[in-house]
This record gives C-alpha cells, sequence and structure tokens, in this order.
C-alpha cells in the first residue's frame, strides 16, 4: 500500500467518523414547532438520520456535516477501487 493510498483510507475513515459523529449530534436538535407544523408525521420515523424537516438550524448544521461525512467516506472507496482496478 503506497502512501497515497494510506492517505485516502486515513481520510475516508476520518469522514466516516465526522459523519456518525454528526448523525449523533443531529438528534438531539430535533424542533418541536416544526413537528406540530407537519401535516404527515411519518417522515419521522424513517431512519437513523433525522429528516432536515424537523430539525432545527444548529441540527441542520450537524446534518450537512453528516452528507460531507458521508460523501468524504464514498468517495475514498471509489478512489480506492479505481487505484486497485477493482
Amino acid at each position: 500500500m503506497t502512501n497515497f493510498e494510506l492517505i485516502i483510507l486515513i481520510l475516508g475513515l476520518s469522514g466516516f467518523a465526522y459523519g456518525f459523529y454528526c448523525q449523533v449530534k443531529a438528534r438531539n436538535y430535533i424542533s418541536k414547532e416544526k413537528i406540530a407544523q407537519l401535516k404527515d408525521v411519518s417522515i419521522i420515523a424513517t431512519g437513523p438520520m433525522p429528516p432536515k424537516e424537523i430539525l432545527s438550524d444548529a441540527g441542520l448544521k450537524y446534518h450537512k456535516g453528516f452528507c460531507i461525512g458521508s460523501a468524504m467516506f464514498v468517495a475514498s472507496i471509489l478512489l480506492l477501487m479505481i487505484l486497485k482496478g477493482f
């Protein structure tokens, strides 16, 4: 494994860790006012990450961090696959 591949691997794992951290922190910033305004409350139980429609402003920042961390993780996997030749 070359140094470049090792750096990509570390960046991917860092992205995974950051995305996981943001996912956990976003659960603490669910706005009760936004939930009260919803017409269809079935979107609340869609998965482990709260939907953007019910997050407060601070929660939206963590949602953006989750997206960035997940993108880093997926990009590192794809880049390593390309470098290794599938």
